[in-house]
């Protein structure tokens, strides 16, 4: 029980330590960002002010149109292939990635080759 008492005695101590070590370390901080006012060092150049219209391009401008051109590289080969795009359009069924342009059709039966070639009809 002893041990329960002194954590019991101990907790209004951290709480309170805990109260003056934020706002501690709050004015630490902005005491320590003094030197980042500092102006321009003399051999330094002096850059000009950007416009409003600059910031705004930057900020926007410039953004919107890289989503746009991704979009348009994403959207553009599957619009090229003729495939529906539209969140309720059917799904494709197959889709065979380097397969043959006409699908299972153009490819040889298995009964077609001649036996004993091995790989994957190879027998034990």
């Amino acid at each position: 029980m002893t041990s329960m008492t002194a954590l019991k005695n101990l907790r209004p101590v951290v709480r309170s330590s805990l109260r003056l070590a934020v706002p501690a370390a709050v004015v630490l901080t902005v005491l320590l960002a003094g030197p980042a006012m500092a102006d321009v060092p003399e051999g330094w150049s002096d850059p000009e002010d950007v416009s409003a219209m600059q910031f705004l391009l930057l900020l926007f401008l410039v953004p919107v149109g890289l989503a746009l051109l991704i979009s348009l590289a994403v959207y553009l080969p599957a619009l090229a292939r003729g495939e529906k795009i539209a969140p309720n359009s059917t799904p494709v069924d197959d889709q065979w990635f380097g397969g043959p342009r006409g699908g299972r059709a153009e490819l040889q039966s298995s009964d077609a080759q001649e036996k004993g070639t091995g790989g994957a009809s190879g027998n034990w």
